[in-house]
């Protein structure tokens, strides 16, 4: 298995954190697309926007295998997906 990506020693705990955020990133934009209130909408797309910049920021970070990597890849793609639904610019 060759790592792809990232700074070596980041491990699991940076490929749980990823998995975490983006998943986290994903329900909130569900939530959001949902939403009947303007005020819960705008809330959880900002959240899911944070998680989704965050995960960005630390993928450079972590090294992962290349199964790994397909998979935060496809994560990211489909949270990217969901906030342009949302109407965020990316």
């Amino acid at each position: 298995m060759k790592k792809v990506s990232g700074m070596p020693g980041a491990g699991e705990t940076g490929v749980e954190f990823l998995r975490t955020e983006l998943r986290t990133g994903l329900t909130m934009a569900k939530i959001a697309r949902e939403a009947q209130s303007r005020n819960k909408i705008d809330r959880n797309r900002a959240n899911a926007r944070k998680a989704y910049d965050t995960a960005l920021h630390f993928l450079a970070k972590t090294s992962l295998m290349e199964e790994e990597a397909e998979e935060i890849r496809g994560m990211i793609t489909r949270l990217k997906l969901a906030l342009r639904e949302l109407g965020e610019e990316l």
